[in-house]
């Protein structure tokens, strides 16, 4: 009975600790949640829905509605080569060439409507302005902007100077063109508008846009950017799933052998939330490598699991950093109003930034996520976390005698480095490299780093290894059976200890007298923290977790 009310006090004191950080995850985990239920698909190769008056209105450029973007890529995938435009045309075949297919009906009657066709940078003999000295600029008229489109396809009779082939009557209109690009030596980033210069004429539309690349089914679909996506993440999950399946296995045998690893058990976690995160991704990339789009709930539902797994780490280094289930069952309240004080304040600022980017993002902005004034901030709470997190690390490091908890704490701190700085390097590399590469360069990057540390977590988390640093207790269930059965199966669990357990000679004293956790003479309880509760835990080591 004295055994079960100290295990019973630590749980509720190391609930307590992470009651704050817990409701922070949930919060955002809510949000996120709320977001993934938003209808909606993510633009990429096929482009389909209505224009119509409000889609003029809520645009940021009163001229202009952006319907999407696309990326193709370099002729014969060589980028950066000088390739001879007549050698190009004879070289081209059916597999070397990019296909654009513009479908639109119009149920008005309105002259002027158009559908035209950007390049992002200026083209030899075609364009001569970038596609942001075009966009939302308000020294240019309409028909000044619609100069500089690659080709623009009308929605009325007769034929453009492309081909497409138009219809007109009974009050409708509507064009249906396609077109084989050639490609050229460098990608060329293209963005499909719809305009209508005439004055006091409305903009009513129905349209479906299909871009394609060259290649095969991992590559044809999807913009020159996002190539290479989903081998990204399929590759990441197969990883992710090994260790959630290694974290699953050491669990059942933790709980066959009726002990308690909590730390393990919050890495199992993340672990599972990262794998089903990538999971989901890749579900997105695959639907949309076959159908040309992608339900975008799945991508926002990865991205929920991945900031519910990145919190879980972050709260855990903290943890860990202040000594839990190491030097201490659990940290100072002080400390614990602080570590949940930090991570609300991140969640709150992640999930304003993620609202009002997801809100209010320009589909014709050239500016890379992570490169956003939101971002940046969040790189900045990431960097003061981390210091934060070294701070209790070097505290706890100055007061730590063992060597081996000391070689576990050095390595902790570069793994607890590495996890916050993932998103500030990667935000680093992303103004480094080329705008053609950086999105697949960063999911690589920061899919990397990420999963590298948590294998290493997990190797350093096992049971096996962890027993060496870690503070490994008897499952609560176990307990409540000892303490059912009496002081014989107390004296049994004491004789196979085999003189491991630290249970003092006051507590033997004690439990003979009957006091359980009462001292006579007027003194105040035992209290069930800090060094006491070290000196009270029932721990198993290398003889005992070694039936594992």
């Amino acid at each position: 009975i004295s055994k079960m009310s100290m295990l019973c006090s630590a749980a509720s004191m190391a609930a307590r600790s992470m009651q704050a950080s817990a409701f922070a995850v949930d919060a955002s985990l809510t949000v996120l949640l709320l977001l993934a239920s938003l209808p909606g698909r993510c633009q990429g190769k096929v482009m389909e829905g209505h224009v119509s008056g409000d889609s003029v209105r809520h645009s940021p450029d009163r001229d202009i509605v952006v319907l999407g973007s696309f990326g193709f890529e370099c002729f014969d995938g060589k980028c950066g080569q000088h390739l001879d435009p007549d050698l190009v045309l004879q070289r081209a075949t059916y597999g070397e060439k990019a296909y654009i297919r513009i479908q639109a009906d119009s149920y008005a009657r309105a002259d002027g409507q158009v559908i035209a066709m950007f390049a992002s940078e200026p083209i030899r003999n075609l364009t001569s302005r970038f596609w942001t000295e075009v966009y939302r600029n308000p020294h240019l008229r309409c028909e000044d902007k619609l100069a500089e489109a690659l080709f623009s396809i009308p929605l009325g009779p007769g034929r453009d100077e492309l081909g497409a082939a138009s219809s007109y009557g009974s009050g409708t209109s509507s064009v249906d063109f396609y077109h084989a690009l050639t490609l050229d030596s460098a990608p060329m980033f293209v963005y499909v508008v719809a305009m209508n210069c005439v004055p006091g004429e409305p903009m009513a539309m129905y349209y479906r846009v299909a871009l394609e690349n060259p290649g095969g089914w991992w590559s044809s679909e999807f913009s020159y950017d996002d190539q290479g996506l989903l081998q990204t993440h399929l590759t990441l999950f197969f990883a992710s799933l090994a260790m959630a399946i290694h974290v699953a296995h050491a669990a059942w045998d933790l709980h066959r052998a009726h002990l308690s690893h909590p730390p393990f058990v919050v890495l199992g976690a993340a672990v599972w939330g990262v794998t089903l995160s990538h999971l989901l991704s890749f579900i997105f990339y695959a639907d949309y490598a076959v159908h040309g789009f992608g339900d975008e709930g799945a991508l926002v539902s990865a991205e929920v699991l991945y900031t519910g797994a990145d919190l879980i780490i972050m709260v855990l280094f903290l943890l860990i950093a202040q000594g839990w289930r190491l030097t201490d069952d659990v940290p100072p309240p002080k400390d614990q109003l602080l570590i949940g004080v930090a991570v609300l304040v991140y969640v709150v600022c992640y999930t304003i930034i993620y609202c009002v980017d997801y809100a209010l993002r320009d589909p014709a902005a050239e500016v890379y996520v992570l490169l956003t004034p939101g971002a940046f901030f969040l790189v900045v709470i990431r960097v003061m976390l981390l210091l934060l997190c070294g701070l209790f690390f070097a505290d706890t490091y100055r007061r730590e005698p063992s060597l081996q908890k000391l070689t576990f704490f050095r390595r902790a701190i570069i793994s607890c480095a590495l996890w916050f700085l993932q998103m500030p390097m990667t935000c680093i590399l992303a103004m480094c490299i080329s705008r053609w590469v950086r999105h697949r360069a960063a999911t690589v990057v920061m899919g990397t780093v990420q999963t590298a540390v948590l294998a290493y977590l997990v190797h350093c988390f096992q049971p096996e290894r962890a027993k060496d640093y870690f503070t490994i207790t008897v499952a609560a269930s176990e307990l409540e059976g000892l303490a059912l059965e009496g002081p014989a199966v107390d004296e049994s669990v004491a004789r196979e200890a085999g003189g491991h357990s630290r249970v003092t000679a006051a507590e033997t004293d004690m439990r003979a007298t009957g006091q359980h956790g009462t001292q006579l003479g007027g003194e105040s309880a035992p209290t069930c923290g800090g060094e006491a509760a070290t000196e009270r835990r029932l721990q198993y080591t290398q003889s005992d977790v070694g039936m594992l």
